[in-house]
This record gives C-alpha cells, structure tokens and sequence, in this order.
C-alpha cells in the first residue's frame, strides 16, 4: 500500500493486474489486467454499464476494487488515497471554479502543494491549449470547448503520471467535439502524459488513441490499435459496437490451405484463414458468422450477363432503400435467402441512385471480410444507443 508522498512520485507504465469491484452479486469490473505504456494514449470504449467508468474510478482512488491491484511502474496505489496519486482527472462537467480568472483555476493545484515559479507553468500551459490570451477572464465568458481546455490545462499543470479523461467532449456539439478530438491528441503528443479516455463514442477512440480497449459486462473483449480492431474484429459484439458489420450465419465446408470455404443459403463464399478469428471452429460443418464492413461492399445493377466474379464473394438481392447522405449512398438489400445487407458506396462519379426495387450484385474482396464463432449473438453490439450513454 502506498503512503504519504511515496505514491505521487510514481512514474513508468500503468498496470491493472485482476483489477474486480463488485456490487453484491454484480460484477462490474471483473479479473480486469491490462498494461497501459507511459506516454500513450489509451482508450477504454464501451456502452453504459460496462465497467469503464469503474474501472477509470478505481485509478482515481474514488471507487476502492474488491480485488487485484493498480501499480504505476512499482508503486502499488491501490489503496493510496485520490490526493495521494500521481493521477488527475478531466470530467465532462469541467468542475472550473466559477469565481477565479482562468489563470487562477489553472493555478489552483500548483498553489495548494505550494509549487514555486507558478506563474511560468501556468503561463506554458496556457500557451499549450492555445489560450494566453483570455488568462484574466472568468469561466462564464468562454465558450464551451475553451472551457474544457482550461480543464484539461489545470489537470496538465500538475504534471501527474496519468491523466484521466472521463467522457470530456460529450457536452460540446458534434462540430466542436471533432475539432477537440484533434486538440486533444496534439496536446497529449506535445506533453507526453500517459492519458486514459473513457468514452462510448467509437469515432473518439479511434481518432485519439494508440491503443483501444472494447469492454463488455465487466471484461475486455478486445485491445489493440483501432485500425487493427476494426479491420480484424474478434467477436461479433466488437464488430457492430466498433463501427457498422453485416454478420449472417454460414457453415464450413472445407478447409484447404491458407484458405477456408463457407456456405450459407445465399452461396458460397471463400476467405484467407488470416481472416479468421482463432475461436473459431474450422471443423467441416462448424457454424460461423460471415461479416463484411458496409463499405466494403461493391453494389451494381445485375445483368443476364453478370457471370461469378473469379475472385472475390458476391451475392444478388434486391434494393429495398437508398438513402443519399452526400459523400456515400446507403443501400439496404434483401437477399434471396432473406438477408438484410447495408452497404455505403462512395458517390464518386454522380451516376445517380440505384432505386428500390432494383435487382443488384454485391461483391466484395475476399480479403475485405471476416469470420467468427457462429455461437456468438449476431446482434450483441447492435441495440446499443450511444446517446442514451450514461456513467459506464
């Protein structure tokens, strides 16, 4: 257990080691253990009730675990008080103390420990976020994303070992929430400070972050490099909650090689074993799930003429819907065997919509797709509504 000021000396890698907080019965984090590198910028994303928001409580020393343990580098903090901690925390509220100029909110935690020279760190750290200039005004005259600036400027004053981000951009417009995506990752490049983002927003996380952890019930299902998970999902429920997938269920038919062949009422389908998640059974007539990203997909109008592709998947269906969204069209398509299949195509040479009704051939690079355990639910991920996210 780490004491007085042993804890605030801290430094190194972030490690969480079978980290579990209980309620009753209830899990909501459960035999967490994850290494979070100094100076990266990690990610835990999620839907409400996961566990990320306990998990980001328990580092801050505002929620004590049931089990395992926090270190930073050798320093045990598990138990150590939230004052204790070479941790700060940005909350999405802000928390700016309304009757200080900004200098002085800035200035607040660097005075309390009694820190010499405050007037060069605040001013460094102002000139940070790119905000010298409205030093002397209060909260109230700045604008929502100057305020959660001078937040994250009075957590980075204090120079702390890890910064907690809890949800920090969900009160700011859509607009504004992407302009301080990149904010935030230019600050945290230039600083070096190992930060830690809570958020259910896919397109934060994977803007922002080194790394991305999906958790679900209490448990990781996957960490890696966003462009990593998105690319090569592990399980059904991060493929819908990381972006969109179309997911229907097939059966193996063999495994030869590098490759491996699937079929499913619609036809046949054959993708590279690299493909493939390692929990799935690859035995002849093991289910699977067969996914495919929407933009992925190739849509055009069928002819007599169309052939099969020689290489490649492709299934016909007709359009139900095309919705025109500027940059893309979404397409909905109904197979034949009953599939519902979204795909997004790029508007790139203004051919106009191919209208419902239409007859279509969809096709995709074998390489494009994806296989999984066909145990899993199809839909786990998709129900989620990320704007009902509360604490998670």
């Amino acid at each position: 257990m780490a004491k007085g000021t042993d804890a605030t000396k801290a430094e190194g890698d972030l490690f969480l080691e079978h980290l579990t907080k209980s309620y009753g019965d209830f899990k909501a984090v459960d035999d967490l253990s994850l290494q979070v590198p100094q100076g990266s910028f990690f990610a835990l994303l999620g839907p409400s009730g996961c566990g990320k928001t306990t998990t980001l409580r328990m580092v801050a020393g505002l929620e004590e675990p049931t089990g395992g343990s926090i270190r930073i580098g050798s320093q045990d903090i598990t138990y150590a008080k939230p004052y204790q901690r070479p941790v700060n925390t940005v909350f999405q509220n802000y928390a700016l103390f309304p009757h200080m100029s900004i200098f002085e909110n800035v200035a607040f935690g660097l005075r309390r420990r009694g820190v010499k020279d405050v007037k060069s760190q605040v001013e460094d750290a102002l000139e940070l976020i790119e905000l010298s200039q409205v030093a002397s005004r209060k909260p109230g005259q700045l604008s929502g994303g100057q305020q959660q600036r001078v937040a994250l400027a009075r957590a980075i004053v204090n120079r702390p070992a890890v910064l907690l981000l809890d949800e920090p951009l969900g009160a700011l417009d859509l607009k504004l929430r992407r302009t301080m995506q990149l904010e935030l990752k230019r600050i945290q490049t230039e600083v070096g400070l190992t930060f830690i983002h809570v958020t259910h927003d896919q397109e934060e996380a994977m803007t922002m972050a080194d790394t991305v952890a999906v958790m679900n019930q209490g448990v990781i299902e996957q960490m890696g490099a966003p462009l990593d998970l998105y690319e090569h999902p592990h399980t059904a429920f991060v493929a819908n909650f990381l972006g969109q997938s179309n997911l229907f269920p097939a059966v193996v038919v063999e495994r030869a090689g590098d490759e491996i062949e699937l079929e499913d009422p619609d036809g046949v389908f054959r993708m590279p074993m690299a493909r493939v998640a390692k929990s799935v059974d690859t035995q002849r007539g093991a289910r699977v799930l067969v996914g495919v990203r929407p933009e992925k997909i190739h849509i055009e109008r069928r002819t007599e003429a169309h052939e099969a592709p020689s290489s490649g998947n492709f299934v016909d269906g007709v359009v139900l819907s095309a919705s025109f969204l500027g940059v893309s069209t979404q397409y909905e398509v109904r197979t034949p065997a009953g599939e519902l299949i979204d795909v997004f195509a790029q508007n790139l040479s203004g051919r106009g919509l191919i209208p419902a009704g239409e007859q279509v051939r969809l096709t995709w690079a074998a390489s494009h797709g994806f296989v999984l355990d066909g145990r899993q639910d199809v839909n786990a991920g998709v129900e989620i509504d990320p704007e009902a996210e509360a604490a998670g």
